[in-house]
């Protein structure tokens, strides 16, 4: 779009900063616009064990996932995601690394998270958990800590799985990569049990932000419900928004307040509380807050297309994306 003016607008380019910054240059009909706004690219762990059937039915939420349930490996898995390199090489910035799920508005950004990278650490806690090296791999109790990792398919996601591949093998863990095409990947069909709401895999990556500066849809990834009613699974065509299959009474007591606040101020300090919970108990690890490179035709009007609030979409004002004279 930008070398050639085939088209005036592309969303979500998702390069390279390299090849952003060639794009820049070299774009002769187009250019490159960013935006930074909520969204984070990060790690999501399935604490149910997809490799086992119960009832013709894998990832069933009564299964513990057989090392995500071991609050020990997850722990150990968060310090051995190297945040400022994945943020440096793949996303223009190692100040984008980031260890929140809410973050990128100041209301509801926790100041009580921070993130380490220390594979020496992370070898530590599986030792200290009893998981031990047998080779190459670590097992405990007869469980190998071999765990597969699946992704859409784009150039920096296959990149950004490479090296925490390359980390996680480094202290013991076997990792399977699994490169599914976007469109199936989102898909929410329910026969398609490729999809990130199935999430037959021990780890999956992608990125979500909240929409809003009090989220509460968006905070239902993480909430179970009264016998797991939020839980995705075959009784519900896998539609309910906890793919996770996370159950944390704490977290669902205050996301129950949540609802019930009346206050800014209330809000504010239990979005902060649900933060801290999802980051402590390690049910999510955020990666990297994500630069959005919009791509747009030098045909359009730029003051039209190249501004916007933190929760606005890139097309709030499309009505008014004039062509430019000539």
């Amino acid at each position: 779009m930008v070398q050639t003016g085939d088209y005036d607008y592309a969303w979500n380019v998702q390069a390279e900063p390299e090849v952003i910054a060639e794009l820049q240059e070299s774009g002769t009909t187009g250019k490159i616009l960013t935006a930074v706004g909520t969204t984070v690219e990060g790690l999501y762990l399935n604490f149910s064990d997809p490799n086992t059937e119960v009832d013709g039915q894998r990832s069933e939420m009564n299964t513990p996932n057989p090392f995500f349930s071991d609050k020990a490996v997850r722990q150990a898995l968060n310090v051995a995601i190297n945040r400022e390199l994945i943020a440096a090489q793949f996303y223009g910035g190692a100040e984008y690394a980031d260890s929140n799920a809410l973050t990128g508005f100041e209301f509801f950004t926790s100041p009580n998270t921070s993130w380490t990278f220390d594979l020496e650490e992370a070898a530590r806690i599986l030792d200290e958990a009893g998981w031990t090296l047998d080779g190459d791999v670590r097992s405990r109790d007869g469980v190998e800590l071999s765990i597969s990792f699946a992704s859409p398919i784009n150039q920096v996601r296959q990149k950004t799985q490479q090296v925490i591949k390359a980390d996680l093998e480094s202290i013991g863990f076997k990792v399977e990569l699994v490169q599914i095409d976007t469109a199936i990947f989102f898909d929410s069909a329910a026969g398609n049990d490729q999809n990130s709401a199935h999430f037959f895999w021990d780890m999956a990556m992608w990125s979500s932000g909240p929409p809003s500066a009090i989220p509460v849809a968006f905070l239902l990834k993480w909430y179970a419900g009264p016998d797991g009613e939020n839980i995705s699974q075959a009784s519900n065509n896998w539609s309910a928004p906890n793919y996770q299959r996370w159950v944390d009474a704490e977290y669902d007591a205050l996301y129950d307040q949540l609802l019930k606040a009346n206050t800014l101020e209330a809000a504010q300090e239990l979005l902060i509380a649900l933060n801290d919970r999802v980051i402590e108990e390690v049910a999510f690890i955020p990666m990297v807050r994500r630069p959005f490179f919009n791509a747009a035709s030098n045909r359009l009007r730029e003051e039209n297309i190249a501004g916007g609030a933190v929760f606005t979409s890139p097309y709030w004002n499309i009505a008014n994306w004039n062509l430019v004279e000539e």
